[in-house]
C-alpha cells in the first residue's frame, strides 16, 4: 500500500452560472471537462478532475450543480433547529439526512454539492463578478458556512469592464470572509492562480507539500510552453527572413519586368502567409488548443492583429509600422527596393500598394549576374515585413499565455495584442534575423527550391532566436 499522502480536494461551489466549471477548465488546462454554456446550469451533478504531476494525483477538484434555489435550501435548513445554540453542521447533517435531500426531491442538487463540500479540504465559492451581490448570495455563504469547512469567495470574469470587484470584496467582508481571490477564467493571468494557491495555502497548511508540487508543475508547464512556442516562432521566423523569390525570365521591358516582379511577390507573400498560419496552429497546440478551439482563438488572435493579410496597409497601420496619409514612419525608411539591380524605375513598382512595405528586391554576385542578364529579378521581405512578422510571432504566444481554457466567446485580447505591438523594445531576436538575410538555402520558403535541411549555422541561428524570444516571455 502507498505511502503517499492523499490528494488534496477542493470544491468548486456556487450559485449556477457563475462559471464554476469554466474554472475547472482553466485549472485543469482541460476544454473537453464538463460542459461550458452562457446559459448555465449544465452542470447536474458532481464531477472530478485532477492535477497530476509525472508521479501521483496531486489535486482532485470537484465541479459540483449549483445552489439554484438556496433561499428555500436555508430555510429547510434552519426550519430544524430545536435550540438557539445547536452547532450549525448539526443542522446540515440533519438536512443532508432528511428526505428533503433524496434525488427526487426539487433540493437534491443543492444537498449533492454540499456533500461534496463537506468532503473537500478547500471550497472556492465561484463569483460572477458582472452580478451585482444579492440576499441569495449571502443565503449560499451561509449555508457554505455550515460546512465547517474553509472557504475562500473566487471572483471570476473580472477581466470584464462591468464587472465590480470591489462591491463583492465588501460582500464576502460582511460575512467575515476577507481572503477574495480575483480569478478570470477567460482571460487567464498566472499571477491570479498564485494567488489562488497561495489562499489555499493558507487556509489548509497541511496540504503544503500538494500545493507547492501544483505550482512547480504549472510553472514547469508554462517555462516549456514558451519555449516550445518560441522554437516554433523563431523556425518561421528564420524562413521568412531567408526567403529568396527569383522572377520569371523576361524580357528588358519594364511592363513584363513590372509583371514577374508582381507574380514573385505573389508567391512570397502566399507562402509567408501559409507558413505563418501552421505556425500559429503549431503554437495553439502546444498551449493546449485544439480543432475547433484552436480555430476560434487564432480567429480572434489574426483579427485583433489586423486580419489576416499581415501586408495590407491596416495590419502595417496596426502595428505601427504606416502613419496614415503621410507615408512616414518605418515603412519609408525600411520598405526599400533596390532598383538599381532590376535596372528599371520606381514607377514600374507602383501597382504593389502597401506590399512594397513588406518587400524587398536584391541582387548578389556570381551566379546571380546570369539570372539578371535573362531578364530576372530576386524578392524577399523588406525589414518592416520582417518586423510585423515577429511582431505577430509574439503577439500569437502573448495572447495564448493570457488566454483560458474555458473561451467560449471572443476573448478580449485586443489590450494584449495592442500592448504587444505598442510597447516594443529592442528585441534581440528581431536583430539575429538578420543573420538570415542573403542564404536562401536556409529557407522552405525560396523559389527555386533551394532549401537545405539540417544547415548547421540555420539551426544555431534559430535556437539563439528562441532563446531570445523565451527571455521576452518569462520576463
Amino acid at each position: 500500500m502507498s505511502d503517499s499522502p492523499q490528494p488534496l480536494r477542493i470544491a468548486v461551489v456556487g450559485h449556477a452560472n457563475t462559471g464554476k466549471t469554466s474554472l475547472l477548465q482553466t485549472l485543469l488546462r482541460r476544454r473537453d471537462f464538463g460542459i461550458v454554456s452562457p446559459t448555465g446550469g449544465t452542470t447536474r451533478s458532481v464531477t472530478a478532475g485532477e492535477i497530476l504531476d509525472e508521479e501521483e494525483i496531486l489535486a482532485i477538484i470537484l465541479d459540483t450543480p449549483g445552489l439554484e434555489d438556496s433561499i428555500n435550501l436555508r430555510n429547510m435548513i434552519e426550519s430544524s433547529r430545536t435550540d438557539r445554540r445547536e452547532d450549525p453542521r448539526s443542522l446540515l447533517d440533519r438536512f443532508l439526512a432528511s428526505p428533503a435531500a433524496r434525488d427526487s426531491n426539487e433540493l437534491a442538487m443543492e444537498a449533492a454539492s454540499l456533500e461534496a463540500a463537506m468532503n473537500a479540504d478547500v471550497l472556492l465559492y465561484a463569483i460572477d463578478a458582472r452580478d451585482e451581490p444579492q440576499p441569495r448570495h449571502l443565503d449560499e455563504l451561509a449555508v457554505l458556512g455550515m460546512t465547517a469547512r474553509p472557504l475562500i469567495p473566487l471572483l471570476n470574469f473580472t477581466a470584464r469592464p462591468e464587472a465590480d470587484a470591489d462591491s463583492w470584496r465588501d460582500a464576502c467582508a460582511r460575512q467575515g470572509l476577507h481572503a477574495t481571490v480575483s480569478f478570470d477564467a477567460i482571460v487567464f493571468d498566472d499571477a491570479g492562480e498564485a494567488r489562488l494557491l497561495d489562499a489555499i495555502r493558507t487556509l489548509a497548511p497541511a496540504r503544503s507539500d500538494a500545493i507547492d508540487a501544483w505550482r512547480r508543475l504549472r510553472e514547469s508547464e508554462r517555462t516549456d510552453a514558451i519555449a516550445g512556442a518560441s522554437e516554433v516562432a523563431a523556425d518561421f521566423l528564420s524562413d521568412a527572413a531567408a526567403a529568396i523569390i527569383v522572377t520569371e525570365p523576361t524580357s528588358r521591358d519594364a511592363t513584363d519586368r513590372e509583371r514577374a516582379f508582381d507574380a514573385a511577390t505573389a508567391t512570397l507573400l502566399d507562402g509567408l502567409l501559409e507558413h505563418e498560419a501552421r505556425a500559429m496552429h503549431r503554437i495553439a497546440d502546444i498551449f493546449g488548443f485544439s480543432g475547433r478551439e484552436a480555430d476560434a482563438a487564432l480567429l480572434e488572435i489574426t483579427d485583433a492583429m489586423g486580419g489576416v493579410d499581415f501586408a495590407d496597409t491596416a495590419s502595417l497601420e496596426r502595428a505601427g509600422l504606416w502613419a496614415a496619409g503621410t507615408g512616414t514612419g518605418l515603412v519609408a525608411a525600411g520598405a526599400i527596393v533596390d532598383l538599381a539591380v532590376g535596372g528599371i524605375s520606381l514607377g514600374g513598382f507602383t501597382a504593389l500598394g502597401a506590399v512594397g512595405a513588406a518587400i524587398g528586391a536584391i541582387g548578389g554576385s556570381g551566379s546571380k549576374i546570369l539570372r539578371r542578364l535573362r531578364g530576372q529579378d530576386e524578392v524577399r521581405i523588406g525589414e518592416t515585413g520582417l518586423t510585423l512578422l515577429h511582431l505577430r510571432q509574439r503577439a500569437t504566444i502573448d495572447a495564448f499565455l493570457k488566454r483560458g481554457h474555458a473561451a467560449i466567446e471572443p476573448a478580449r485580447i485586443e489590450t494584449t495584442v495592442s500592448e504587444t505591438f505598442t510597447t516594443r523594445t529592442d528585441d534581440e531576436s528581431e536583430k539575429l534575423l538578420t543573420e538570415a538575410r542573403g542564404h536562401p538555402t536556409w529557407s522552405r520558403l525560396s523559389r527555386p527550391d533551394e532549401w537545405r535541411a539540417g544547415r548547421h549555422p540555420r539551426a544555431s541561428l534559430a535556437l539563439r532566436i528562441a532563446t531570445s524570444l523565451a527571455r521576452h516571455f518569462d520576463g
